[in-house]
């Protein structure tokens, strides 16, 4: 019996399951020096002397994605700060023409017109702008610098006028600081045209630190809300606006976990096994992950992401994954399905 080409990719696919997240990151520095991200000091992970993948690197890897990926499926670009990378709107370009749908998550400190332009004839899809709170002093207090609200307006602005086809969402985190006022900040992206959606995120312990399994309690209790009847409050307050329609882009069950994860982190937040072994991650080194809290499953140097995503060593993994019993950030922020 012969065989169509596409006969022979989907049954290809179906050997083991199809990737349903991604992220390239394309670089590890950043502008900004946030109080919950580290991502500005040097990598604790990797090694100095390892280059950071260039552009026809992470072309190959798109090439060798798009051959296990299904329809519609997303490449997250992300860092470190995205829009410090000066091809970052070439290689977007490069993944829409394969067909993928593309999105950037950036804090929007380096958005001005001429990015905004390139990022129109990239046919950029999504853009995440990070921000957590519509108090420009608290909202620069945790980010570090002065005047990135500022920059984030004006990102938002830019965007809209010369990006138009591109969907503006927010990504806000919720931790001590930002509670209070995280109501008030939907309110705004609801009445914001400009803005699509807001995802709500809840604070882990900081990109690039050691692990700790106390972290809210000894280094970053600072970051941990203390009051949980007003977080509890908060969120419940956010799941009505989610059920009035309002733009909160989490499902209400997501919104309902992290009210678990609030009043004990280290309480389980799903029903089901982790999902993340559905997902496909390469460090700016070419490291190739599903998740960075277990071994990587190879070097996007060495072998094609296909080759090593259908792998023994991704499948030991994916059995390793699946009986994880650990809050992490791509379990409960970046992919949390249930």
């Amino acid at each position: 019996m012969e065989y169509t080409e596409e006969q022979k990719i989907n049954a290809d696919k179906s050997i083991c399951p199809v990737p349903t997240f991604s992220c390239f990151t394309l670089c590890d520095d950043c502008i900004l020096r946030c109080r919950m991200c580290e991502k500005w000091k040097p990598d604790i992970h990797i090694k100095p002397e390892r280059k950071q993948l260039g552009q026809e690197d992470w072309k190959r890897c798109a090439v060798s994605l798009k051959k296990i990926a299904p329809e519609n499926f997303v490449i997250n670009f992300g860092g470190g700060e995205v829009t410090t990378v000066p091809w970052l709107f070439e290689i977007v370009s490069f993944c829409h023409d394969l067909g993928f749908k593309t999105n950037i998550a950036t804090n929007g400190y380096l958005m001005d017109e001429e990015k905004a332009k390139k990022m129109s004839e990239s046919g950029l899809d999504y853009v995440n702008i990070s921000l957590d709170s519509i108090d420009e002093t608290l909202h620069d207090e945790l980010r570090g610098v002065k005047g990135t609200y500022a920059k984030v307006i004006n990102a938002i602005d830019l965007i809209n006028k010369y990006a138009p086809n591109t969907q503006i969402s927010l990504c806000s985190i919720m931790m001590a600081d930002t509670i209070d006022g995280m109501v008030e900040l939907v309110n705004w992206a609801q009445d914001n045209e400009k803005v699509a959606m807001i995802y709500l995120m809840a604070i882990m312990q900081p990109n690039n630190t050691m692990t700790g399994l106390q972290w809210y309690k000894n280094e970053f209790s600072h970051l941990w809300p203390k009051d949980y009847c007003k977080v509890k409050n908060t969120i419940d307050e956010l799941i009505e606006l989610k059920k009035k329609g309002f733009k909160i882009s989490n499902p209400v069950e997501h919104l309902q976990a992290y009210k678990t994860y609030f009043s004990d982190p280290q309480t389980y937040v799903k029903k089901s096994n982790c999902n993340i072994d559905h997902a496909l991650h390469i460090s700016s080194v070419g490291d190739v992950f599903m998740c960075y809290s277990f071994d990587k499953i190879g070097d996007a140097r060495e072998d094609c992401v296909e080759n090593l995503w259908k792998s023994d060593k991704a499948e030991d993994i994916r059995k390793q994954i699946r009986a994880c019993k650990e809050n992490c950030h791509f379990l409960l922020n970046c992919n949390f399905k249930d």
